[in-house]
């Protein structure tokens, strides 16, 4: 049975460089099953790559043979087809019985869509604070209002935001979801966001920022058909976080660093 490997390249946008990459793939008996084009960043070009091959010695020894320029990042879990991710959550938050159920099938689908290790949905309180719920079953984090949070940021500007984690840096609220070293979050209509946290420093691509900010706002306004979240109201301003450097949004970029 072939062994597989999810990973991301980064390697200069020249011409050659992906035949490069597929030479030393093939050298090992290593296929390409799937190549996903994640975004580009002053002429680099990051692909996602499912390799197959023998057994993971084949890939890893096809992967130590790619040129200097190219830089590896490993994922734990396999990839698929985004589009049909996207398609396939929104349908299974539809089909869901009941709100606990398409809010589960929502964080499930919505951790596979941004290649995520963690998603967390965050809710603006009557009273500016926040709650945060790691998962249907967890207790939730709470945010007062008088704690800086980006997830304010996000709601009143309906905007998704990515950013890397300084571990020498006050942490907003939003990451003690789980330890982390990228997060990302978008808005799942006017009182509710998904947080996407990444252990590695695997950063969020502004071309994946976009996936996931169409996914979610099509995953809220089903559930607003659906009567799971709340179609109308008012949100209590609370202490509103800036964004840290090397933020990313989908209206501007703020010294992004994909290295």
């Amino acid at each position: 049975m072939p062994a597989y490997r999810s990973i991301r390249i980064q390697m200069p946008d020249r011409p050659g460089a992906l035949a490069a990459v597929s030479t030393a793939l093939s050298v090992q008996q290593v296929n390409i099953v799937r190549l996903d084009v994640v975004g580009y960043h002053e002429g680099m070009v990051v692909d996602d790559l499912l390799v197959s091959g023998p057994d993971q010695e084949h890939i890893g020894r096809a992967i130590g043979g790619f040129q200097h320029d190219v830089v590896v990042r490993t994922f734990d879990e396999t990839s698929g087809d985004p589009a049909l991710q996207i398609a396939d959550g929104l349908v299974a938050i539809a089909r869901a019985r009941g709100r606990d159920e398409a809010l589960q099938r929502l964080l499930d689908s919505a951790l596979r869509i941004a290649r995520a290790d963690s998603v967390a949905i965050g809710r603006a309180c009557d009273d500016g604070s926040m709650m945060i719920e790691p998962d249907m079953e967890e207790e939730p984090l709470h945010i007062t209002s008088s704690e800086a949070c980006i997830g304010r940021h996000v709601l009143h500007r309906q905007t998704a935001v990515a950013f890397p984690v300084s571990a020498d840096e006050t942490l907003d609220g939003v990451c003690r979801v789980s330890p982390c070293a990228w997060v990302a979050l978008a808005p799942l209509g006017a009182f509710a966001v998904v947080i996407f946290t990444r252990t590695l420093n695997i950063p969020f691509l502004r071309d994946e920022l976009e996936r996931v900010a169409v996914f979610t706002e099509a995953a809220g306004a089903t559930l607003r058909l659906r009567g799971d979240i709340e179609a109308s109201g008012s949100m209590r301003a609370g202490q509103e976080a800036s964004l840290p450097p090397g933020a990313i949004t989908l209206g501007d970029v703020h010294r992004a660093q994909y290295a």
